[in-house]
């Protein structure tokens, strides 16, 4: 594969981070939690994009909507984690605002004006039981952009799966660093030889399915385990198939920081599968086993990358994906 459009420095400085956060986190469409997350008239749930502080709400008629999560008197944040209500009342001063994000209350402001603070609105979809956000209003609608994947995706089959686990990390290092390890499996050769490479030998998987905004990485069938089918959706939707069990495991993948960011590892299942206890123990166990793999990977890739003689060398048809990805990072953050 030819050289790739960035540079080392793109994973580890401010500038390139505030350029990102700016571009692809504000223009494109973000997953933010699943629906059953907020499946619940009055459902509140915060999340963060970029530099936005988001509020995701199911209203009283179950409509979903996404809000500023800050309140327009002194940006406070007004809801720290998921909780329920009828109203949204910020715990500074008592501002209230509806479910639809209008200002309904602000206690002593006498003859000020209050006009124009009602909670900025963003765009919001549910596919596949995700819920998506996108900060600009601007983007091609969600299933447009995505229907070249249904066939293989199955979204009405990715609706029925329920949370079977949920895990959480911070990690030191650049967003790109995870989404790259996630979206390639050349690295089971190393990475992985005693665990996934036994499954589905990294030298035998193909990524030239992938398009000019996502990755597509497919590997051989296993007798027992099947065929891990493995997406990405620039920048930030982390999807992984488990045939075998007809689930699914989330990378819910949030920048931070140049080189911090939030993990939620959400294990979807069928509903009687994901209401087994002991099996949801042993499938965390199995995904918790290889992403500690990955983790000592990452951890060490990052460390590269600070260094003064980094470089970002050529990629192995392996890697096709990820080529694809770096050329559409630096085309859209131009």
């Amino acid at each position: 594969m030819p050289l790739t459009c960035l540079s080392a420095s793109d994973y580890v400085t401010v500038e390139a981070y505030a350029r990102e956060s700016r571009a692809l986190f504000h223009r494109h469409w973000v997953p933010v939690c699943r629906s059953e997350d907020v499946a619940e008239p009055g459902d509140l749930l915060p999340a963060t994009i970029g530099e936005a502080q988001v509020l995701i709400v199911r209203d009283m008629a179950g409509r979903l909507a996404a809000l500023s999560n800050v309140c327009r008197h002194r940006s406070m944040l007004l809801v720290a984690s998921k909780t329920r209500g009828g109203i949204i009342r910020c715990p500074y001063h008592l501002w209230a605002y509806g479910l639809d994000g209008a200002l309904t209350g602000a206690p002593f402001m006498g003859d000020v004006s209050v006009e124009g603070c009602d909670l900025p609105r963003y765009a919001v979809t549910e596919w596949g039981g995700f819920v998506l956000v996108n900060l600009s209003g601007e983007a091609t609608p969600f299933a447009e952009l995505i229907a070249p994947l249904n066939d293989r995706l199955q979204p009405e089959r990715l609706a029925g799966l329920k949370i079977g686990f949920r895990v959480l990390f911070q990690h030191d290092w650049n967003w790109k660093v995870m989404l790259e390890n996630f979206g390639e499996s050349y690295h089971h050769i190393g990475t992985h030889a005693q665990t996934l490479q036994t499954l589905w030998p990294g030298g035998q998987t193909d990524a030239t399915p992938s398009g000019i905004g996502w990755i597509d990485l497919r590997h051989p069938d296993h007798p027992q385990a099947g065929t891990l089918q493995v997406y990405v959706v620039f920048p930030l939707f982390l999807l992984a198939l488990t045939p075998a069990d007809g689930g699914a495991v989330w990378y819910r993948l949030t920048p931070l920081a140049p080189e911090r960011i939030a993990l939620e590892i959400v294990g979807l299942f069928p509903p009687e599968a994901a209401s087994d206890a002991e099996h949801m123990e042993q499938a965390k166990a199995q995904v918790l086993a290889i992403h500690m793999e990955d983790v000592a990977a990452c951890e060490r890739v990052q460390a590269g990358l600070r260094a003064p003689d980094a470089v970002l060398g050529p990629l192995s048809p392996l890697e096709a994906g990820i080529a694809r990805f770096r050329e559409w990072v630096a085309m859209d953050t131009e």
